[in-house]
């Protein structure tokens, strides 16, 4: 494995405990909202939200792969250059 394929799956192992940190506060959330069943405690609905939701996103995107973190770490991978119809100006003839 080369080091851009170890970061690329540093990334990813990142990401995979922000799933599990927003999985986990699933029922905390749910507790929140519901502190006794029938009744619910509309102050803590966008609060749990959050407190789910962001973990999420972010897992989301690093398992992803995070494209720009790659590209930050590595730069941008330019395809190979193609040979032009059009000639060099040291390979133009004077006219």
């Amino acid at each position: 494995m080369k080091a851009k394929d170890i970061f690329g799956l540093a990334v990813r192992l990142i990401g995979l405990v922000f799933l599990y940190q927003g999985i986990s506060m699933v029922p905390t959330a749910f507790s929140s909202i519901f502190p006794l069943f029938p009744h619910i405690y509309w102050r803590n609905i966008i609060p749990s939200v959050i407190m789910v939701g962001w973990p999420l996103l972010a897992a989301y995107w690093l398992i992803r792969g995070a494209p720009p973190i790659n590209r930050l770490a590595y730069g941008e991978e330019m395809p190979p250059p193609t040979k032009s119809s059009e000639p060099l100006l040291s390979e133009r003839q004077n006219y």
